[in-house]
């Protein structure tokens, strides 16, 4: 992403408090006490991966609390299949950058892949195919409903939740009051659940080829390809700050002082027998 950030080791993150328990909650913040120097690799942050990995399931999280700042920041909750497999798949479930005050899911694979959308509009295409040296359109992005990012997510929302069978993908968000009795009690049924914010099957795609072997993310960076893009600070954040998205990162660390996830629980079912 060519971000702004310096992911430190486990010790260091406990030591900074950028990695604890607060409260029976998993919290997983950045430095917000220290200026940098432009030269550097960025502010400290973290990036946890998980050491298992899934094919298809239900990934659910409960969050008490998603990064707010603003100007620089660039938070995510994904899924990918890289390092450890042939091939390349990737769903974005929580993320967008700035000031944006809505969600947007990505879905990405190096597979050959056209969906239909059963629930969503597209923003850019029908064919999810990512491939690293291409150029123009890449994967099928979707933007959410408003007021799923950002601070509006704290005042209304709690939970997200991702389904991946081999034959649909789902995302939902589940606003404070609306989360579903079964999925408290942990014997989620998805099919009595709302509408979904999206849903895909496949048209010319075998999902479990293309769509497998996901390792869980959650990280936070800053500036990079995306935040600190021209097009996204200009609009968002150029004239507030007066300055580009590394200076401004690097040289207000109170700024950053909500830009944590606090988990109540990130919980994975899968079907038996």
């Amino acid at each position: 992403t060519q971000g702004f950030a310096q992911y430190v080791d486990q010790d260091e993150a406990t030591a900074l408090g950028l990695a604890k328990i607060v409260n029976n909650k998993a919290h997983i913040g950045v430095d917000a006490n220290s200026t940098y120097d432009l030269g550097s690799t960025g502010r400290k942050s973290v990036r946890l991966q998980s050491w298992g990995y899934f094919d298809q399931g239900l990934l659910v999280a409960d969050l008490a609390h998603v990064p707010v700042a603003g100007c620089g920041q660039w938070p995510a909750f994904w899924v990918y299949r890289g390092e450890q497999a042939q091939g390349y798949s990737e769903i974005d479930i929580f993320e967008n950058v700035d000031k944006v005050t809505a969600n947007t899911h990505s879905f990405y694979t190096s597979e050959e892949c056209s969906v239909n959308f059963d629930v969503g509009d597209p923003l850019k295409t029908d064919n999810c195919q990512y491939d690293p040296q291409g150029a123009g359109v890449q994967g099928c992005s979707f933007a959410a409903e408003e007021g799923t990012f950002n601070q509006p997510f704290n005042d209304n929302y709690q939970v997200i939740a991702l389904q991946v069978e081999t034959d649909t993908m789902r995302i939902w968000h589940f606003r404070k009051n609306e989360i579903p009795a079964d999925l408290t009690a942990g014997t989620p049924d998805p099919s009595t659940w709302k509408t979904p914010t999206v849903a895909l099957s496949p048209k010319s795609c075998d999902f479990q080829k293309a769509f497998s072997q996901f390792r869980i993310i959650i990280n936070i960076t800053f500036c990079g390809s995306w935040a600190g893009g021209e097009s996204d600070w200009n609009a968002q954040c150029a004239a507030e700050t007066g300055t580009d998205c590394n200076s401004w990162v690097a040289n207000n660390p109170d700024d950053f002082q909500d830009t944590f996830f606090e988990f109540n629980s990130v919980k994975l079912y899968q079907r038996t027998g």
